[in-house]
Formats: C-alpha cells, sequence, structure tokens
C-alpha cells in the first residue's frame, strides 16, 4: 500500500500547485501523461508544480493502462476507504508533509479526489489552501476551504453528488476534463486572480500576474 511508504520531505516554495485524484494505478502516484499536459499548461512557476498525484510518492514505475471498468472499481474503493481511520490517518500524514511545505496551496482535485482531500484537511489548512478546483467533484460533502466546484452537462456521475456547481460545461463529460481547454484557462484564470489578490499570503510570482493583466 503506498500510503503506507514514508511521506516525503517537500522543499519549501512560497506556493504550490498540485493534483489529486484517486489512483487508477494504486502502486504508483507517476501522473498519466495526460495529467502531465494539463499541469504543464497552467501558468505557475514550474517549481510550484507538484508532478506526482496524492500521496505524492516518487517512484520510477509508470502507471499501468488498466480497462475504465477496473479503474472505475479502484477509484471506488479508495472514495470508500477515505473515510476509514486506517486510510484517513495514513493519507494525513502525507498531506501534512505537503501542506508544512509552502504558504499558499492550490489543489486541483479530479473525481473523488475531493472526498480523499476531505479526510485529509483539517482546521490548520484554513489560510494554507488557498483555493480548491473540483474537476468532476464526487464527495459526500463540499471541503470547509474555498472551493470550486466544475462539472459538465454530460457528467452524471458528479451530478449525483453535487446538482448544483459552480461552474458548469456544455458537453464536458466526467473523463474529459483535462481534455478541455476551457478548463485548463478556467484554472488560470482563478489561480491568477488569487495570486494577484491581497489574499495571497506572501508577494505573488511576477509572471503569474502579468499573466493576469
Amino acid at each position: 500500500m503506498i500510503l503506507s511508504e514514508p511521506p516525503v520531505q517537500h522543499p519549501f516554495t512560497t506556493m504550490k500547485v498540485v493534483w489529486l485524484s484517486g489512483l487508477s494505478d494504486p502502486a504508483t502516484c507517476a501522473l498519466s501523461a495526460k495529467q502531465e499536459r494539463f499541469l504543464d499548461a497552467l501558468d505557475v512557476p514550474h517549481e510550484s508544480k507538484i508532478y506526482w498525484n496524492f500521496p505524492y510518492v516518487p517512484s520510477t514505475q509508470a502507471p499501468r493502462e488498466v480497462p475504465l471498468w477496473l479503474a472505475s472499481l479502484r477509484n471506488a474503493h479508495q472514495f470508500i476507504s477515505a473515510s476509514r481511520p486506517a486510510y484517513r490517518n495514513a493519507a494525513r500524514r502525507h498531506w501534512r508533509a505537503l501542506a508544512d511545505s509552502t504558504d499558499a496551496l492550490f489543489v486541483i482535485t479530479g473525481s473523488c479526489g475531493l472526498e480523499i482531500l476531505n479526510h485529509c484537511i483539517d482546521e490548520t489548512d484554513a489560510d494554507r489552501i488557498v483555493r480548491v478546483i473540483a474537476l468532476g467533484p464526487v464527495a459526500r460533502t463540499r471541503p470547509n476551504v474555498p472551493c470550486t466546484l466544475v462539472r459538465g452537462t454530460n457528467d452524471p456521475i458528479s451530478k449525483f453528488y453535487f446538482p448544483d456547481c459552480d461552474v458548469v460545461l456544455h458537453g464536458a463529460g466526467h473523463m474529459s476534463y483535462l481534455d478541455d481547454p476551457r478548463v485548463v484557462q478556467l484554472v488560470n484564470q482563478i489561480v491568477s486572480e488569487i495570486v494577484c489578490s491581497n489574499t495571497f499570503p506572501s508577494s505573488a510570482p511576477a509572471s503569474i500576474c502579468r499573466s493576469a493583466s
């Protein structure tokens, strides 16, 4: 179980942008090619991006291609496990190692990633998590931190959990968010607006502020 690995000691950076979703291949935190391209397209400093999925344990093993039905079963298992004490306690150790390595944390979740996040965060994250952007959210509840819920009109899975979302994208389905240029544009817009506002806890990276102007 990858959660049993020791938490990573991340180098400190003023801000971090991370992806958090269920692991279709539970043996590795390596991102898929699609997830890597999505992070590459975000207009934030490279050193602020974490190119691993939760729990952010580096691995030389690339994620294995699995059929959709198996990926769905594994994500469903992680959704259910997220609230169980053993999983939650292990996950929180990894989460704290990440959260304590930055002043401002932007979390982009996919599907059941929001449920996993809900069981990791606590009151100490109230000021640290600047925004959660949940794509196709699948969770029992909305997190108690600033959050933007994004759902496509062709995503009945997310609609079951969140009939009302902050942003609704016409034609987007549960598996298509990372391929949709509107999603990259939306995330860049949200990040740039927050980073360049007075709510950011320290100086905003100049490159982001220029892109917002």
